[in-house]
């Protein structure tokens, strides 16, 4: 089928994590006072981030880097289409037109989150080749911005408690960024690509992603004011992400990278989980 290698670069096995994601930000929102309409902007909302947003990300940033090794979402990757990258960005600007018709702050950070994919992917910025601007337009975007982004579907402001989850999964997703790289640091390397993990080695970012991880569930605990409620619901969480880090800083290159990483996926799963039960529901 002609149109599977682009279906594939857009990387569905990533669009359920994604939306799961953004979703946290939902119902947050609707736990609250959210402004009407919600039922359809919601999903509406859920669909042009994960699909969109990330798919075209990630088919624009396969049509760039034409990687031949397993990616994140895709092993044994297809060789990318030629018109893999406007396929992608045209994907991007479709869910930049939708994101209007959901909010004006939600369409604020899809916009937000398109230049950042642009500047990460495209040369001659490509700050996913630049250690440092790597990590930080991920744990923007995808942290942060993508929990900002579903609250600000339903609710139409962002107070405190809302921006100190946001940062806590920006350095959430600052553990688990370099946990993407390290199985693929000898790749990297060998293009000359400057990653986070390729500078820092895999044994320091191995060890910044743990320090990260404690940044995560310190900013979480926050912004229930470390009340033993909701620290005592984020627990488990962190042991499940301590399962995975412990491990893998005692053992280092001989730790299965690949694996840790998808490990370190349904720790984050897990997060999610506490995340809502512990400020949604209780």
């Amino acid at each position: 089928m002609a149109a599977s290698p682009y279906l594939l670069h857009m990387r569905p096995r990533s669009w359920p994590i994604v939306a799961a994601h953004a979703g946290v930000g939902v119902v947050l929102g609707l736990s609250g006072h959210p402004s009407g309409g919600a039922a359809w902007r919601a999903p509406l909302a859920l669909v042009v981030w994960a699909v969109l947003l990330n798919g075209g990300t990630l088919a624009l940033n396969s049509a760039i880097d034409k990687d031949t090794g397993d990616i994140g979402y895709l092993d044994s990757p297809p060789q990318p289409p030629a018109r893999l990258a406007a396929f992608g960005v045209g994907a991007m600007v479709v869910g930049g037109i939708l994101a209007l018709a959901v909010s004006r702050l939600f369409a604020l950070a899809y916009g937000i989150s398109f230049l950042m994919s642009l500047a990460y992917s495209c040369p001659p910025l490509r700050l996913k080749a630049r250690a440092g601007f790597d990590i930080l337009i991920n744990a923007a975007g995808y942290g942060a911005l993508s929990v900002f982004g579903g609250w600000a579907a339903v609710r139409g402001e962002a107070p405190r408690f809302l921006l100190l989850i946001a940062a806590g999964y920006a350095a959430l997703f600052a553990c688990l960024y370099p946990l993407t790289q390290v199985y693929q640091y000898d790749e990297d390397r060998g293009k000359g690509d400057r990653t986070f993990t390729v500078v820092l080695g895999p044994a320091w970012a191995v060890r910044f992603a743990t320090a990260a991880l404690l940044g995560a569930f310190a900013l979480f605990a926050a912004a229930g004011g470390f009340r033993a409620v909701p620290m005592a619901v984020l627990a488990p969480a962190l042991g499940a992400w301590l399962a995975v880090m412990a491990p893998w800083l005692l053992r280092g290159r001989d730790y299965p990278e690949k694996l840790g990483m998808y490990r370190g996926l349904w720790a984050w799963a897990l997060t999610d989980l506490a995340v809502v039960v512990a400020y949604a529901v209780l």
